[in-house]
């Protein structure tokens, strides 16, 4: 028998940290998962010695979205002394759990890596992580749409984008990550060859908490082009297509759940975390607002933020044209799909200060002075090239436009009153999702919930339009962002699932006297979602939108054919 005294585990808490787009943030949950401290740091305006514009360096050439990674480092640095400021006992945090944007990378040098498996107490983290440790000091963000070339190489190398897609889960995309790596090694091969190791943003984080290089987790390594998710390893093939001894340079893929290791001792001597913290594999920013979430079924998630994401559950991975399928962060051997636009906060941000001077409250109110509908004027505003399609430019129709005529491709210079095209852009950008998403092959079900999340999802009138276009009732998340929540829940089930639930004696380890361990949905499954209703489908609204939906797309297409003169690169 197994004679542990029980511990008392009611002192811990569990820390969740977000390195995103704009914004660094922290969380701290009690042993009850209830937020007892939050932080952040915005790039912009506490670290302006970077010059970035929404977190990202203003030089880049055509395409090129870059971040210097040594701002990251500086930012986690800050971010912790701002957890102790306020008061957080960081020796009472069991274990950390970490997300990032999706897709960047980040090329190590040799003396970056003995620097970080070597942290000087004496000195802050960015003060000997210092530019030297990196290859590039520009490094790409999920933002960046500068390989065409490489798309094209690579899937030329694999046989085709659907033998891409086939093997990873997506065709080629501009800003994944073996596309990236491809162009560095193609113009920077010197750099490459020094390369000691590449780390995604997510995993780049990870690393420095454990004072060393950190794997690459499964859902996160699934948005490289690199990953076959099904067999869970990297694809020969597709390494072989991005670059040279590539996989000297990537640590092997890991699990989710699967902890990296402890907390260098660099954070144990200067801020007091205890010897046996915990650090759990990060995750991209989307699968961990799928963790955040803690809902098992019968939704889609839709995040307005700095980009807006579709983002559903799948039992098995379909093979898509567009949008991507990545594992799933908390089920093994499950899925999840995602569909990514790149317009998402910053054109609603740019239309704001065009039409509202930048004022918010007035811009909804614009918004709430037009009818469902719009009568009938439909725009897509695709500032920056966007993603699904592949497409730059913006398209006003009114109710006239006949899209067969040539006047269809001109459309309106700008609709009569600031109040449409206010109305125009939100309608767009939520009929264009809503139209990709059924391509992918979201249909709804009687039970289905619209969970709608990130920065811009808390105007009502925005939620109506959501509930209206499809035509299902839309379910907000109260509380802190939901990917900084599910980075602590991912962090609390680490230490249930490697430290509370485990006992290595020899009764426990008979198969009659093993303890069923918990899976994440049964372990949560008590605590609230923290949803609540917030719009249901106005009666009738199916009979505006649906041939709304099909102008929309017609305008999609028409921005796609105009684009695609410029965006395609034929490899020979």
């Amino acid at each position: 028998m197994c004679h542990r005294i029980k511990q008392d585990y009611s002192g811990n808490s569990y820390l969740g940290l977000h390195l995103g787009t704009q914004l660094f943030r922290a969380l701290i949950l009690d042993s009850k998962l209830n937020v007892t401290y939050v932080a952040q740091i915005r790039y912009d305006v506490d670290l302006p010695e970077f010059k970035t514009t929404n977190g990202i360096l203003t030089d880049g050439g055509p395409g090129e979205y870059l971040a210097n990674p040594v701002m990251w480092v500086k930012a986690l640095d800050m971010l912790i002394d701002c957890l102790v400021k306020q008061g957080a006992d960081m020796h009472s945090v069991a274990s950390i759990a970490g997300a990032a944007q999706q897709h960047g990378c980040v090329f190590w040098s040799e003396l970056g890596l003995r620097r970080l498996c070597n942290l000087n107490i004496n000195l802050r983290l960015h003060e000997q992580i210092t530019e030297s440790a990196f290859e590039l000091t520009r490094t790409p963000t999920w933002m960046d749409s500068s390989t065409d070339v490489q798309v094209r190489e690579m899937e030329h190398a694999v046989g085709g984008p659907a033998e891409l897609s086939k093997i990873t889960g997506s065709r080629a995309y501009t800003r994944f990550t073996g596309p990236q790596i491809r162009k560095v090694y193609t113009q920077c091969p010197e750099q490459y060859a020094r390369t000691a190791k590449i780390s995604l943003i997510s995993s780049f984080l990870a690393s420095l908490l454990i004072g060393g290089i950190a794997s690459i987790d499964y859902t996160d390594g699934s948005g490289m082009n690199l990953l076959d998710i099904r067999k869970k390893n990297w694809s020969p093939t597709c390494l072989n297509a991005c670059a040279p001894d590539l996989a000297k340079r990537l640590m092997k893929p890991i699990p989710s759940s699967q902890l990296q290791g402890r907390v260098a001792d660099y954070y144990v001597k200067r801020w007091n975390f205890r010897t046996d913290c915990m650090v759990v594999a990060s995750a991209g920013s989307k699968a961990s607002e799928m963790a955040g979430l803690l809902v098992e079924k019968d939704f889609l998630m839709l995040s307005l933020d700095t980009s807006d994401v579709v983002v559903m559950p799948l039992k098995k991975a379909p093979r898509l044209e567009d949008g991507h399928v990545l594992c799933h962060p908390t089920r093994r051997d499950e899925y999840m799909g995602l569909l990514c636009f790149q317009n998402g906060e910053l054109t609603r941000r740019a239309i704001c200060e065009d039409v509202a001077g930048g004022s918010w409250r007035r811009f909804y109110e614009m918004l709430d002075a037009t009818p469902p509908g719009n009568n009938g004027n439909v725009a897509v505003h695709f500032r920056d090239r966007e993603i699904i399609p592949i497409a730059k430019g913006t398209l006003r129709w009114d109710a006239n436009i006949n899209p067969l005529t040539a006047e269809s491709l001109r459309g309106r210079h700008r609709f009569s009153a600031p109040e449409i095209e206010v109305r125009a852009l939100i309608e767009g950008q939520i009929m264009h999702h809503w139209a990709i998403a059924h391509e992918m092959g979201f249909h709804q079900t009687p039970n289905t919930k619209i969970i709608v999340v990130g920065e811009d999802s808390r105007c009502q009138s925005v939620l109506q339009i959501v509930a209206d276009i499809f035509n299902a009732p839309v379910y907000q998340r109260t509380g802190v962002e939901v990917s900084l929540l599910g980075c602590a829940f991912r962090a609390r089930y680490a230490f249930y699932e490697h430290r509370e639930s485990a006992c290595n004696c020899q009764s426990c380890m008979m198969p009659r006297g093993r303890r069923k361990r918990l899976s994440y949905d049964e372990f949560f499954r008590g605590v609230p979602s923290g949803l609540k209703l917030a719009a249901e489908p106005t009666p009738g609204c199916d009979k505006i939108y649906t041939p709304l939906i099909a102008r929309c797309s017609q305008i999609c297409q028409l921005l796609a054919a105009k684009s695609s003169v410029y965006f395609y690169s034929p490899v020979n």
